[in-house]
């Protein structure tokens, strides 16, 4: 376990935000501590495990980024994987918004690849060479996955890549990520220069955390380690050199935070999770969703595009 500085005002200065439990922990022994950075406002996990301690906390078979057909074998996870399939046309278009060149010329990479179906969807679907296609994915499950049925080209690490790429992803990923500063500055060095950066987070400003408390599915300690109130991200981007330029509400996110919220609810206070509490949940996430296509920074899910700051030259 280690203690660590805000990665925005590098101050120590926190106040208590929240105790959570860890959803996959059925025991809900072991609870973790959310602080909120006095300084910067950024919510965070502090104290957390150590990069060389996070992966024992993603094998959980329920864990819905590694999910893909071949290790699916429930209802409610094939369910997941139907949905998730559904969506890929909608996050290729948010993807590929302002491209206006033919797709052979588009290169993208995507930070935290998972299981490679986004990437893949590009190649398939969208006309992307596999060559101008690159993944990040640490969990090597997922990675071997991506790579033997997608055929795609996936690191352990931003670091092992070459070149520059038009588009780079990071679809709920960055608050997984320990060292964000390293991080970003790879993608700063890595990024075209009119290319975007597409950032999906969840909104601890959203209602559905403040009516679901603890519960809310998307804090998932321990694996979620920083939790950007608005503006926050903003200040962790301008170091190094990125500005963001378009900001837009995830929908989809409102719908799956209610509903898995809502189980989650309910098997926290031992609770049956009903017909009748289902539809509450879809009601409240749909309520929230329309909110967020009103209010961006009113949605569960937001997604940030960001640009490199155009440079100041002296003649």
């Amino acid at each position: 376990m280690e203690s660590v500085p805000c990665p925005i005002s590098n101050s120590m200065e926190f106040i208590p935000w929240l105790i959570l439990p860890d959803r996959f922990d059925h025991s809900r022994e072991l609870r973790w501590q959310l602080v909120q950075s006095c300084a910067s406002g950024l919510v965070m996990l502090n104290p957390r495990p150590e990069s060389s301690e996070i992966a024992s906390h993603y094998r959980s078979a329920h864990y819905d980024p590694f999910l893909h057909r071949g290790n699916v074998k429930s209802i409610r996870n094939r369910a997941y994987l139907f949905a998730r399939s559904l969506l890929l046309h909608y996050r290729s278009r948010l993807v590929l918004h302002g491209w206006t060149e033919p797709p052979e010329r588009l290169s993208i990479l995507e930070i935290g690849s998972s299981t490679g179906e986004l990437l893949n969807f590009f190649h398939c679907h969208k006309g992307v060479p596999l060559a101008c296609l690159a993944g990040v994915e640490p969990d090597a499950a997922s990675a071997a996955h991506s790579t033997k049925r997608f055929g795609l080209k996936v690191s352990t690490s931003v670091h092992e890549l070459e070149g520059e790429f038009d588009r780079i992803v990071l679809w709920h990923t960055l608050e997984h990520i320990h060292d964000l500063h390293e991080t970003l500055h790879a993608v700063s060095r890595r990024l075209k220069p009119d290319g975007l950066v597409l950032i999906a987070l969840p909104n601890p400003a959203c209602s559905g955390a403040s009516h679901y408390q603890e519960s809310w599915i998307a804090w998932d300690a321990p694996r979620h380690l920083y939790h950007f109130m608005p503006g926050t991200l903003a200040k962790l981007l301008e170091p190094h050199g990125l500005m963001l330029c378009r900001v837009i509400s995830y929908w989809p996110d409102a719908l799956y935070n209610a509903l898995y919220s809502e189980q989650l609810c309910c098997e926290m206070g031992e609770r049956p999770f009903t017909l009748l509490r289902q539809c509450s949940a879809l009601f409240r996430g749909v309520m929230e969703a329309l909110t967020g296509m009103a209010i961006p920074g009113k949605g569960a899910g937001v997604l940030y595009c960001a640009s490199l700051r155009p440079r100041a030259f002296s003649s």
